[in-house]
């Protein structure tokens, strides 16, 4: 074994961050309970060594994530060696936590740290899924859709959207189903979860997703009115914040509760479970502060037999779903439905077959950046 002194001079060092900011319109604008959707912003940040190796990562937030990146993390990470994300993490989170531990700050860490992981894969030559945990190789997905075309007008029309909808991926071999509700009418809603109840048959799983719409006493009644529908869970049904209201939640229904997406780092997380507050947590490594926070989260979980079902980026999900037992089902959204689009950015975007996905092949995360497509949609 060489000395110490001999080791630390042979190590890489992080030579170069960069970050690029792209938007993505949506060929048609969307509604959930809570808002508009016409675009998506998306965050890629790449770290590159004195040695050639690089990495690289994103998130879904909006252009301050890059400033963030830029003033605030590459200064600390530059000349360090990128293998030491524990101490690279927490290097990062002192220096944020004083301005903020969620939202912008949160999906900054995580671009960074997902980066690091492809890197450390790229230079081990292996996928970041067997370096982390080595589970599986392919993971089940549930179709997440359901949403309220803006184009639409009539009650007639968003009920045969889902009818159209949930039809063609059951086809495609899904079993588990998500749709949108709170952005309708009660009785919009509740038709449109009967026609989709109706056309996934009563062996595919259905759940609801509400965006944080109501106050905890509402959330209760509504659920209340879709329990003859067998819901599978009922996803943030209150106000990101309002854990006790949650719990209540919780409490009061049938039906299994889930949440997190909006959460970010161990220590929220943990709140959520010594408040019983979920059945389901939904952390997502983009969102919530990297793969190696998420594994904190693993840790977490698994002490008190809580499911985990990451949300959104099913393109880096599947990484820590083929890892991890802990993991029942990840989201997933089709390139061909438009809504979650960062696909449109990669050579290879994850795609499912018969309801599960699969990592790429090759070293890190595996995915492949179209340059010409990122510097189409580039704006920064």
């Amino acid at each position: 074994m060489p000395a110490t002194g001999a080791w630390r001079e042979r190590i890489v060092k992080i030579q170069h961050v960069d970050t690029i900011v792209t938007k993505i319109d949506l060929t048609f604008p969307v509604r959930i309970a809570t808002k508009t959707l016409t675009h998506r912003y998306y965050i890629i940040c790449s770290i590159t060594t004195d040695q050639g190796v690089s990495g690289w990562g994103y998130c879904w937030g909006v252009p301050s994530v890059a400033h963030v990146i830029r003033d605030d993390l590459t200064p600390l990470l530059v000349g360090e060696d990128p293998f030491k994300t524990e101490f690279l993490w927490k290097k990062m989170y002192a220096a944020l936590s004083v301005w903020g531990r969620r939202g912008i700050s949160a999906r900054a860490l995580g671009a960074v740290d997902i980066a690091l992981w492809d890197l450390k894969g790229k230079a081990c030559g292996l996928p970041i899924h067997e370096i982390i945990g080595g589970y599986r190789t392919s993971v089940p997905a549930y179709y997440s859709g359901g949403y309220y075309p803006v184009r639409f007008e009539t009650d007639r029309e968003f009920i045969g959207y889902i009818d159209d909808e949930f039809g063609r991926y059951r086809e495609k071999g899904f079993k588990a189903f998500k749709m949108k509700i709170g952005g309708g009418s009660t009785a919009l809603d509740l038709a449109r979860a009967t026609k989709a109840r109706e056309v996934i048959g009563p062996d595919s799983d259905l759940m609801l997703d509400a965006n944080n719409a109501w106050s905890p006493e509402q959330a209760i009644d509504m659920a209340r009115r879709y329990e003859h529908l067998d819901i599978k869970w009922f996803e943030e049904p209150v106000a990101v914040d309002d854990i006790h209201g949650l719990a209540r939640v919780k409490e009061k229904v049938s039906m299994p509760v889930a949440a997190g997406e909006n959460h970010a780092t161990r220590w929220d997380f943990k709140e959520m479970i010594e408040k019983k507050a979920v059945d389901i947590i939904q952390g997502d490594p983009t969102l919530m502060g990297g793969i190696t926070e998420w594994l904190k989260l693993a840790g977490l979980a698994c002490s008190f037999g809580i499911t985990l079902c990451p949300h959104w980026t099913h393109d880096v999900n599947v990484q820590v779903g083929a890892a991890s037992p802990l993991v029942e089902i990840l989201e997933y959204f089709d390139l061909e439905e438009d809504i979650f689009n960062f696909g449109r950015l990669l050579q290879n975007p994850v795609k499912a077959k018969n309801g599960e996905i699969s990592p790429p092949e090759g070293s890190g995360h595996g995915l492949v950046l179209d340059e010409k497509a990122v510097s189409r949609h580039r704006i920064m």
